[in-house]
């Protein structure tokens, strides 16, 4: 059994619990991807209420060191990468490159008329036909990033879903003679919304980034693409020279 918290400090409970859970972290004394005891179980092993356990883990929930899975129980967060934002890059090969399994689920593959912000993005006139390609990405089967992208269909007219999801898009591209080889990319600091949540399996609130990315092939825009990537999954670090 472990230590009980004090109740002769003037720190609350749940904050106490908190620190004590983070030294399991840091210590590695519970590892990435590991199943930590349950609420009862830490009750019993810190002498507190559930009400106090709850709090101090939805707190490590919301920094992105626990995750919660429905009907599974609570892991500790099994992916940290961090990304440097001095040359172009791809999540799939930078995945790969760390050993890691990335998997990738198609949601939608449609060819829809450009909105206007899509249209000005890519160059297009409003209503120019594009694909609009919606993929949930997880790493060792867990989600991390909810993408749309949207790309003119007279850029590669031969995009189906069947070989996007054999090839990948980019991969699919080249087939068409379309090589990426720029991207800007803007992101911003944002939360899980409900629908995201739902197709993640998050919870509504969790901290996560929104990225904005537009990708060229010498001066013609290929791609528009929105993601959310999960905050506890990526670092993004600038390069300035």
């Amino acid at each position: 059994m472990e230590k009980d918290i004090s109740r002769n400090v003037p720190i609350s409970l749940y904050y106490q619990l908190k620190e004590e859970l983070m030294k399991k972290l840091i210590s590695k004394q519970w590892l990435p991807g590991e199943k930590i005891p349950s609420e009862k179980e830490l009750c019993q092993m810190y002498g507190v209420s559930r009400i106090t356990v709850r709090k101090a883990l939805d707190e490590l929930e919301r920094s992105g060191h626990l995750v919660r899975r429905q009907g599974k129980g609570t892991f500790v967060t099994n992916i940290s990468m961090e990304q440097r934002l001095s040359k172009f890059y791809s999540f799939s090969e930078e995945l790969k490159q760390r050993g890691l399994q990335e998997h990738c689920r198609i949601i939608q593959f449609d060819q829809v008329p450009a909105t206007n912000e899509v249209a000005a993005s890519l160059g297009l006139e409003p209503l120019d036909p594009v694909f609009k390609l919606t993929r949930l990405r997880l790493v060792d089967l867990t989600p991390y990033t909810l993408e749309t992208s949207y790309i003119p269909v007279a850029v590669c007219p031969s995009l189906t879903e069947e070989v996007i999801s054999t090839k990948g898009l980019y991969n699919s591209m080249r087939a068409d003679g379309v090589y990426p080889d720029r991207v800007i990319e803007k992101f911003r600091a944002t939360v899980i919304r409900k629908a995201e949540a739902e197709l993640m399996g998050l919870k509504i609130g969790m901290p996560a980034m929104h990225l904005e990315r537009v990708t060229y092939f010498g001066v013609r825009t290929i791609e528009y693409c929105s993601s959310v990537v999960r905050g506890d999954f990526f670092t993004y670090t600038v390069e300035l020279r």
